[in-house]
């Protein structure tokens, strides 16, 4: 099916760091389709006690209906569908915590919050947390491994591969192709394109810093990996879409 599968974004208004009103996200869902998206998921940050943003029953209800106000009013020619972005927090790795319940909506794939441009609270168990999404059956997908060579000190170049042990697929930002994210991520995301390591390309949009599109992260990966490759990375096959 022609079109992109975007399966990072932060549309959901009021809920994180991304939209901030239900006219922001309409504006970013019509920017998403007129840049060739078919079909996006809205993925709000779960990064306890970080801002809030937890998993309790009452901020997932709020997340829920925020998203079903959006959905209603969302432009003709888009699909719009919810999931969540796990950061891989110490409660999540609990045998109590039920995974099930972030997976994007109708597939079989948890996405995860990967590396930021400093250390971040999920870093000492993600791999832990993909070995355990694993377990349950379930794919994680670690979103922007290239942030961790904006790292000040020695860039660990092992990191993705571990990941890509643990099970984890790899999804780089578009906002990291295009160097968007700071000096070195541009960098870093076409050496692990050109190792091999990325499955999938997000926009990780936000709004005016990071766009939710992927038009010219497609292009700017064909420069490295080919058009048949790059295009897979944003065409929902590597789910099943």
């Amino acid at each position: 099916m022609a079109g992109y599968v975007d399966i990072h974004s932060h549309v959901v208004f009021g809920v994180d760091d991304g939209s901030r009103s239900l006219d922001e996200s309409l504006r970013l869902l019509t920017e998403a389709r007129d840049t060739g998206t078919r079909l996006i998921f809205a993925t709000p940050h779960v990064v306890p006690p970080y801002l809030n943003w937890n998993a309790s029953q009452e901020r997932l209800a709020r997340i829920r209906r925020h998203f079903a106000a959006m959905a209603e009013l969302a432009p003709a020619g888009i699909e719009v569908r919810l999931g969540f972005e796990i950061t891989a927090r110490p409660q999540r790795l609990r045998a109590n915590d039920d995974i099930d319940r972030f997976r994007l909506a109708g597939t079989e794939f948890v996405l995860m919050d990967g590396p930021q441009s400093v250390p971040w609270h999920g870093d000492s168990t993600m791999e832990r947390y993909a070995r355990r999404i694993r377990a349950e059956g379930l794919t994680p997908i670690l979103a922007h491994p290239e942030r961790r060579a904006c790292w000040r000190g020695e860039h660990d170049y092992g990191f993705a591969e571990r990941m890509k042990a643990a099970g984890a697929l790899l999804q780089v930002d578009a906002s990291g192709l295009t160097g968007a994210d700071g000096p070195g991520s541009d960098v870093e995301a076409r050496r692990l394109l050109a190792e091999g390591l990325i499955d999938l390309i997000g926009s990780d949009g936000h709004g005016a810093k990071s766009p939710v599109r992927l038009d010219v992260a497609r292009t700017m990966a064909a420069e490295v990996v080919g058009d048949a490759a790059a295009t897979r990375m944003v065409d929902g096959s590597v789910l099943g879409l």
